[in-house]
């Protein structure tokens, strides 16, 4: 009975805690998704930017050459480490501040730009010469090839991929709580450090993060049937 009693006591106190902070917790998912939209539209943009610009069709060879360099730069160096030079070192350089949230997003972004870069390049490179070929013959301007043919079909095939990098960008913004922005890792680490009871908590933050990468994996899934649809 005594052994029950602790535990029904032991139950209402994880319960009790769940429900006071879970303000916080959503208002700490609030600011991860917040923070990974804006490091995805980074990274997007910039990665297909420079992934289109060192395709086979388009390379200018010392362009090319300079923006591999840089991208294998962003991708042998672990997040964690252009984390911790974007906040601490690059501040103290050019004297500078730099908010949390900045320095999170534009590390995070550049970040993913390396591999967007990479996922975007073989795309293009994966449509066969004649799509090339035949709006060369039709008398396609260049930039309406690549607009209405080479971009719509690239982005059917790297859906999938760029789906697994947007999701592994969700997972990364947990990093974030190292510089001390606010997202939902660091706001449970605030509660844990006060209530003193972590169980209950990481397995709720872990159920954030899944309902996440779940929400995101749908939305993709609902983006690429529409786009077999529309070819």
């Amino acid at each position: 009975m005594e052994h029950g009693r602790r535990r029904n006591n032991m139950n209402s106190e994880v319960i009790k805690t769940i429900s006071d902070y879970a303000p916080q917790l959503l208002c700490g998912a609030l600011k991860t998704i917040g923070i990974w939209l804006c490091a995805a539209a980074i990274g997007i943009a910039i990665g297909s930017l420079l992934g289109t610009v060192t395709s086979n069709k388009i390379r200018i060879p010392i362009l090319s050459s300079i923006i591999n360099k840089v991208t294998f730069v962003l991708r042998g160096v672990p997040f964690y480490v252009q984390l911790l030079i974007a906040y601490f070192v690059l501040p103290d350089l050019l004297g500078i501040n730099l908010s949390p949230f900045f320095a999170g997003a534009m590390s995070l972004g550049l970040c993913s730009a390396g591999y967007v870069c990479q996922i975007v390049r073989t795309g293009i490179n994966s449509i066969p010469n004649g799509q090339w070929e035949a709006c060369y013959v039709l008398g396609y301007p260049f930039f309406l090839t690549l607009k209405n043919i080479i971009f719509p079909q690239m982005a059917r095939n790297v859906s999938p991929a760029i789906c697994g990098e947007l999701d592994q960008l969700l997972k990364s913004t947990s990093l974030l709580s190292a510089i001390g922005f606010m997202e939902l890792t660091r706001v449970g680490m605030n509660i844990i450090s006060r209530e003193m009871n972590p169980v209950p908590m990481y397995l709720l933050i872990a159920v954030l993060y899944l309902s996440m990468s779940w929400l995101l994996n749908i939305s993709s899934r609902k983006i690429e049937k529409r786009m077999l649809y529309e070819s």
